[in-house]
C-alpha cells in the first residue's frame, strides 16, 4: 500500500523543508547539468529552508535517509550538496550506505577507498577525499562492502571521522542507508545536527513510512525534517506558493 503526497502531510507533524518535482534527466546531477530547471530551484530553496535548522551549528552535520530503498535518498544527497558547493562553500558528500555503493558512479570516481576502509584503519583520511571534479565539492564515498557495516558505523572512530571532517569543511552531508531499514542509521543520525527524511509519492510504502517516524519518534535523532521527491508536475504549483511563503489556502505557510 503506497502512499500519496497528501497521505505523507497528513501521516505526520514534520516541516516539510523541501518539495522536489520529477526528474525527467538522465542525470543525477541535475543542479550542476540543469542549472535553470524547476529542479535545481527545489534544491536552492531546500538549502535556504535548512539554514533554520543547521543555523546553531558550525560546520554542520545534515544526515540524508528514507524509510526504504528507491526513494531518491542518494539522489537528494548529491544535490543537497552541490547547492552547498555553489555557495563558495567546501562541501564533503560521504557515502554512509555501506551496504549499496551508489555516489561513486554518479561522480565518474573510484570506490577503491572510502567509508569502510577508513573505518577498519585501512586509510588516512587524506586518503580517501576524491574531487567531484566541481569546485568546493569534495567526496568520500562508501568502499568496498564490508562484512559488518552496522558494527563498522556504530564504532567510536565514525564520531572521529564526522569531528575530522568538521575542520576540513563548511557542510557534511552524510548519504546513509534507509532508517527504517537497518538500525546503524540511528547511530549515525545521531552525530548529525540535522537530518532530512526523504519520501516519494507513489513509492514509499505506508507500513514502512508508519513504523520509521514511530521508531524516530522514540530514538534520539534531532531536528528532523521532511523532503517529498518525485512530484508530477501538476503538483509543482506547492513550489511557487511555498516559495513566496504562502500556501494554497491563502494562509502563511511555517
Amino acid at each position: 500500500n503506497k502512499i500519496s503526497e497528501e497521505d505523507i502531510r497528513r501521516m505526520t507533524n514534520l516541516p516539510v523543508v523541501g518539495n522536489i518535482p520529477r526528474n525527467l534527466e538522465k542525470s543525477s546531477t541535475v543542479v550542476f547539468d540543469y542549472p535553470n530547471s524547476s529542479l535545481a530551484e527545489s534544491f536552492r530553496l531546500l538549502r535556504s529552508r535548512m539554514q533554520f535548522f543547521t543555523k546553531e551549528a558550525e560546520s554542520p552535520v545534515i544526515l540524508v535517509t528514507s524509510s526504504m530503498p528507491e526513494e531518491g535518498k542518494t539522489f537528494a544527497a548529491i544535490n543537497l550538496a552541490s547547492v552547498y558547493s555553489l555557495l563558495g562553500k567546501r562541501t564533503i558528500l560521504v557515502g554512509f550506505d555501506l551496504r549499496k555503493p551508489k555516489i561513486y558512479q554518479d561522480f565518474g570516481i573510484s570506490n577503491e577507498k572510502g567509508v569502510s576502509t577508513w573505518l577498519i584503519g585501512q586509510d588516512k583520511i587524506e586518503n580517501i577525499i576524491q574531487e567531484s571534479g566541481k569546485e568546493n565539492l569534495s567526496v568520500i564515498t562508501s568502499g568496498p562492502v564490508p562484512p559488518n557495516p552496522s558494527e563498522l558505523i556504530a564504532l567510536d572512530r565514525t564520531k572521529e571521522l564526522i569531528n575530522q571532517l568538521r575542520e576540513k569543511f563548511d557542510y557534511i552531508i552524510l548519504d546513509s542507508s534507509p532508517i527504517g531499514l537497518v538500525s546503524d542509521t540511528f547511530h549515525l543520525a545521531s552525530l548529525a545536527d540535522s537530518c532530512l527524511l526523504i519520501a516519494r509519492p507513489g513509492a514509499t510504502l505506508r507500513d514502512m513510512f508508519e513504523r520509521t517516524l514511530r521508531e524516530i519518534e522514540g530514538s534520539s535523532v534531532r531536528s528532523l525534517s521532511m523532503v517529498i521527491n518525485d512530484i508530477e508536475s501538476e503538483s509543482q504549483h506547492y513550489n511557487l506558493g511555498e516559495k513566496y511563503g504562502y500556501s494554497e489556502g491563502g494562509g502563511k505557510s511555517g
